[in-house]
């Protein structure tokens, strides 16, 4: 990870039992600080009702804002729409526990919540699986052309013998 430069952390040490509701604007500066991001530019609200008991937390968060992100099939820029809920439960015990996405362990002595990286993955996971422009139309048209000079490959009308013997004994059985 870089240097921190903005960090999501909920003091939690002061707070009565029962709800609270907060609130982060997270913009691209919150992804620069980590390494290999997918996300380079984004714009976020990011909602948290914190429900805190006498041994455990439970976050709701709600996240919604815009990813640009760059277009799988052009390499362009293109701005996304997104939108999503995560939950995380933290307990206390005596080592510090993350192995799973939903519950967190922290130690007795902590005082605050450190959810910067929860945030960071709940905003990759609204990523479509794949990043494309709506419209094949609205890509780079050179490099479409490109793409399609080297995709368009001539296919060959002769088959590999062996797969012509398998094809005659697939016929056989049928």
């Amino acid at each position: 990870m870089k240097k921190e430069k903005q960090q999501l952390i909920i003091p939690f040490a002061g707070l009565k039992e029962g709800t609270h509701k907060l609130e982060f604007e997270i913009d691209s500066t919150f992804f620069e600080q980590f390494d290999y991001s997918i996300i380079k530019e984004g714009n976020f609200k990011v909602k948290v009702t914190f429900e805190k008991k006498k041994n455990l937390f439970n976050l709701d968060f709600k996240l919604k804002g815009k990813i640009t992100a760059s277009c799988d099939r052009c390499l362009e820029p293109l701005t996304i729409k997104v939108k999503g809920e995560e939950s995380l439960i933290v307990k206390f015990g005596e080592t510090t526990y993350n192995e799973t996405d939903e519950i967190k362990v922290i130690s007795h002595s902590e005082h605050e919540l450190n959810v910067t990286n929860d945030v960071y993955q709940y905003a990759h996971l609204l990523l479509p699986t794949k990043v494309t422009h709506d419209k094949k139309k609205d890509c780079n048209p050179e490099i479409i052309e490109q793409l399609e000079k080297l995709t368009t490959k001539q296919e060959s009308k002769e088959v590999d013998p062996r797969w012509a013997a398998l094809s005659k004994l697939k016929d056989k059985s049928e």
